[in-house]
């Protein structure tokens, strides 16, 4: 599978089983005390899930709780899953991410063999993934990977230039061990680090994308103007999308639809090129549509919106 080839990354889920060490706590809130008297707008802790109370009230469980209109609303993920996990059910809350002072560390077993790993929305310095199986003494793969530096190689460049960064990371050359820990470092030194999506899984190759593929972002913030020409802002997520136009051989074509038939409305890793960082995106695709094949050359469009 070569580097400029388009490739596919099914997820696998990260569980708490399969999530063996993080220095993110547990919890943003306190847990749940059937006992205590809850004020409108207080927070509690779940099974990794954060409410707000609506109502003022003592002994409803948000979990069972059924009150129409609702006593309380699901906020989504604690910080420590949302890089893994943004549905509430079906529904899923983008513009969310999981962030701490200076460094996220953490030790994930998918339990199955993987060869690839991504990350989106990444604000952060560097990523360092290390992969370790049992009874070796070294690891089987330790790689950093630099995402914010300063732009040029000159004196004034450097303490006056402007820093080049990345936001995604797509790597597909993990070692196939089925019973290996992947230990990941997002170090942000003096700063906040933050992940918006990671997606680790095994890599299909779908063809290559071709150089009219195009990039896209749609914001989700509202603007109401009053009628005396003030303007209220309410800020929401925003989602990105790529067109990915790619080609492929014609005798490909129906392998590619099995494997996008697998990740049909499944968020997955698409990346187009793991050297451009901007064609790498977790999402679901819209569309795929695809001619015949001539001279054994087949086309096609696949449209893929983030969920992150």
């Amino acid at each position: 599978m070569s580097d400029d080839e388009m490739k596919v990354v099914p997820g696998v889920e990260i569980t708490p089983g399969r999530l063996i060490s993080s220095n993110l706590p547990d919890m943003d809130y306190p847990a749940y005390s059937p006992t205590k008297a809850y004020e409108v707008g207080d927070y509690t802790t779940i099974d990794l899930i954060n409410y707000q109370a609506l109502v003022a009230n003592t002994g409803r469980n948000p979990v069972t709780d059924t009150s129409s209109p609702p006593i309380w609303q699901n906020m989504g993920w604690v910080n420590k899953y949302r890089m893994f996990k943004k549905n509430i059910g079906n529904t899923w809350k983008i513009g969310t991410f999981t962030s701490n002072p200076e460094v996220i560390e953490l030790t994930i077993r998918p339990g199955k063999r993987v060869s690839a790993i991504g990350f989106v929305g990444v604000r952060a310095s560097s990523i360092r993934i290390v992969m370790t199986v049992p009874g070796v003494a070294d690891p089987v793969y330790d790689k950093t990977f630099v995402m914010s530096r300063k732009a040029g190689g000159s004196y004034y460049q450097y303490y006056f230039g402007p820093f080049q960064t990345k936001d995604n990371l797509a790597q597909f050359d993990l070692p196939p061990f089925n019973n290996a820990d992947i230990r990941v470092i997002v170090s942000a030194p003096g700063g906040t680090a933050q992940v918006g999506m990671m997606i680790v899984g095994w890599a299909k190759g779908i063809g290559t994308a071709v150089y009219n593929t195009s990039l896209g972002r749609k914001k989700y913030s509202t603007i109401k103007e009053e009628f005396d020409g003030s303007v209220t802002i309410t800020k929401r997520g925003r989602r990105r999308s790529i067109d990915f136009q790619v080609v492929l051989r014609g005798d490909e074509i129906s392998s590619t639809q099995r494997v996008l038939d697998d990740v049909d409305d499944t968020p997955a890793l698409f990346v187009g090129s793991s050297e451009l960082e901007y064609t790498v995106i977790v999402g679901i695709f819209d569309d795929f549509d695809t001619g015949l094949p001539t001279y054994n050359r087949g086309e096609y469009t696949l449209k893929v919106r983030s969920l992150s």
